[in-house]
């Protein structure tokens, strides 16, 4: 009964609290700004939450996997796949068959290595749509199997430097049990982050989610 009314009390705050508040699971409750790049169709309403109602769920892993291509960034990435994740999270059967197309696509064909890219796809995508069990509109279906962050540290470990791929890693971990992991990510980010870049720009945006932090890293990479 407890654990029902702590559940309840989470889906209740996350349905009145705005897009900025420090609060709710970070992949999905926190935006990332991508202006005009191209993604999944979208709701205009204020806020994280914002599906589009006329939007075809019918099509959303060809949708995904078409937006997902090799020069899309990585933060277009985060953002298209945590759309993707809340749009999968009230359709259980899209959901299947949006992990099923990921994971194919990152298994690489012929024997030939996996593309790290898809990885990250892969890894980010299945943390965000853990992180919507609880959201407003749930549907429960058969949750991925992988470890998302290890198939993100893979795909870091194979491209090398790539502050937004950490920035992604830093998300992913940002909870008191890993705090100090996350700080590992974070800082990595923050020193890539050039002023006026992108990522500059979205660590700004979600200066709620990191309080101090951000500032104190950037003190100690200066």
């Amino acid at each position: 009964m407890q654990s029902r009314s702590r559940s309840t009390l989470f889906v209740s705050l996350l349905a009145v609290l705005p897009a900025a508040a420090h609060a709710g699971p970070p992949l999905v409750c926190f935006p990332i700004p991508i202006g005009g790049a191209r993604s999944l169709a979208w709701g205009s309403r204020a806020g994280w939450n914002a599906p589009n109602p006329q939007y075809d769920r019918a099509r959303l892993a060809a949708d995904t996997l078409a937006l997902l291509g090799p020069r899309t960034p990585v933060l277009v990435r985060m953002e298209t796949l945590r759309r993707a994740a809340i749009y999968a999270a009230s359709d259980p059967a899209g959901a299947t068959k949006l992990f099923d197309a990921l994971r194919d696509r990152a298994a690489g064909t012929d024997g030939a290595k996996a593309d790290p890219l898809a990885q990250f796809d892969l890894g980010y995508g299945v943390e965000a749509y853990r992180q919507t069990r609880h959201l407003p509109g749930h549907v429960p279906g058969a949750e991925p199997p992988e470890d998302g962050y290890a198939l993100v540290r893979q795909a870091l470990g194979a491209r090398g430097s790539d502050p937004e791929m950490e920035y992604a890693a830093a998300l992913m971990t940002c909870d008191r049990l890993t705090r100090s992991l996350s700080d590992e990510h974070l800082r990595t980010a923050l020193a890539g982050a050039r002023d006026g870049s992108d990522l500059a720009r979205t660590v700004e945006a979600q200066r709620a989610l990191w309080g101090d932090r951000v500032q104190t890293l950037r003190t100690a990479v200066k």
